[in-house]
């Protein structure tokens, strides 16, 4: 199910004394990923925490499972010799995101939700269009409320740089010392769902 493509090359790109790494072309049957992975209900995620707008204005849909499938763990095993960092277990960990046409997604004059984690994030775009900005990691200010003000004002935090999705593209980056987030740039993802599959580790 998740075999990695053999012929991929693993390009690599500097930013503040960090690696970046990219593989195109990163599962060998994305397709066949893709339809296990999304053709599915996914639940709204952390839609028991309120104050909340999942589910009003926009739809953030997660899955997190085990899966001690050999080849997932392989998956994880492949990053971990590129970050040199550990993780927790080899799980399935997805997003898919949708907004509504409302106001509250201006995203012409706002980004979305710029946020840490606890170490590198690896994620495999299952689309063409709005990626994933990398702000300045000198912006020290409590970050926003994921689900209750998830749009920050542009300008406020400085992008650094921006990945560019492709299906089947994976990225790979330090999602601690960056704060990060999805680079809503036009209007695609208000008919239809933005798809990524994500990988943690930890510092």
């Amino acid at each position: 199910m998740f075999e990695i493509n053999p012929k991929i090359e693993v390009k690599k790109e500097y930013l503040l004394d960090t690696t970046i790494f990219v593989v195109e072309d990163f599962y060998r049957n994305p397709d066949q990923v893709f339809d296990f992975l999304f053709n599915r209900e996914i639940p709204l995620w952390k839609i028991n925490q309120e104050p909340t707008s999942n589910g009003i204005h926009f739809e953030d849909r997660r899955t997190i499972e085990d899966w001690g499938s050999y080849n997932l763990k392989k998956v994880y095993e492949f990053l971990k010799k590129l970050c040199n960092q550990t993780y927790q277990k080899p799980e399935i960990v997805t997003n898919a995101t949708k907004f509504y046409k409302h106001d509250f997604n201006d995203y012409k004059n706002c980004n979305w939700w710029p946020h840490r984690d606890d170490g590198y994030n690896a994620i495999v775009y299952f689309n063409d269009e709005c990626g994933t900005n990398l702000y300045s990691p000198d912006h020290v200010d409590e970050l926003s409320h994921e689900h209750k003000d998830p749009w920050i004002q542009k300008g406020k935090y400085q992008v650094l740089k921006t990945l560019e999705p492709k299906f089947n593209k994976l990225v790979f980056f330090d999602g601690l010392k960056f704060p990060h987030g999805m680079d809503i740039s036009n209007d695609t993802y208000f008919d239809k769902f933005r798809y990524n599959q994500v990988f943690f580790f930890d510092a």
